[in-house]
């Protein structure tokens, strides 16, 4: 058994991959809308569940998993690490499967960087006019918490949950932008205009989870953004080619 730790797109991509070899998997997402957008197949057990790492540990042995696969977001750090961990304490192979990191030097003198969310908070507290957050809404509370709400307009899942969350940050109805994704470059700088908005604020996601597209529409609409930097953790076996990737497994699995 192959389990899989996804939540992208370029996750399910890889789910889809393995499953069209064959290859037996489990693979968890951190919600049930996550679950929902894994492709069904007899092949695989779906767990729509964000795991600890003793629960990660106890379906290791159980379903005599041979291989982990980590292809959770480059911010989930809390994930990796346990995955990690679960790994080492169940003697088992860890694989971590991420995007590549964008090109942005073409788009130097546009970009202001943060190492942290609360770094971004103290930029754009300097920051007079509208925000629009791409950042997702596990982080919302801290940048509701410490800027004036009327100013932030959060991209977010068109998901009940998630849209509740925001309201009970206190932020309006009028400035949720409750949108399911990818959006090109023209759609992004629809929003800015739309929403009038002064400065975009990103994570640096890779290609495939739309910063090109960001950065692109920022840049036609001479708009700064704001960009929170990756993690910086210590990946185990990392991969960003879905052939070696594979290669990898059948090497592995055998």
């Amino acid at each position: 058994m192959i389990m899989i730790l996804s939540g992208t797109k370029d996750g399910r991509e890889l789910v889809s991959h393995l499953l069209n070899q064959e290859y037996p998997l489990i693979v968890t997402t951190a919600s049930v809308y996550g679950g929902t957008l894994i492709e069904k197949n007899d092949l695989c057990t779906i767990i729509p569940k964000k795991l600890k790492r003793g629960e990660m540990e106890n379906l290791i042995i159980e379903k005599k998993v041979k291989v982990l696969i980590d292809a959770t977001h480059p911010y989930a750090v809390e994930v990796s690490q346990n995955a990690m961990d679960a790994c080492e304490n169940t003697k088992i192979t860890y694989l971590r499967y991420q995007r590549e990191k964008v090109d942005l030097d073409s788009y130097e003198g546009l970009i202001q960087y943060a190492s942290t969310y609360e770094e971004a908070v103290e930029s754009l507290k300097r920051i007079d006019g509208n925000i629009l957050l791409t950042t997702g809404s596990k982080t919302l509370d801290v940048f509701a918490k410490n800027l004036e709400k009327e100013k932030l307009f959060p991209r977010i899942l068109p998901v009940s949950k998630v849209i509740q969350k925001c309201e009970i940050l206190g932020i309006k109805p009028s400035n949720i932008i409750a949108m399911q994704g990818p959006f090109s470059i023209e759609m992004n700088m629809e929003m800015i205009k739309k929403y009038q908005i002064n400065i975009l604020v990103s994570k640096e996601s890779g290609d495939v989870g739309g910063t090109i597209q960001k950065l692109e529409a920022a840049r036609r609409m001479k708009l700064p953004v704001l960009l929170i930097e990756r993690p910086k953790i210590n990946y185990k076996n990392v991969f960003e080619d879905t052939k070696l990737l594979t290669q990898k497994v059948s090497e592995l699995y055998g």
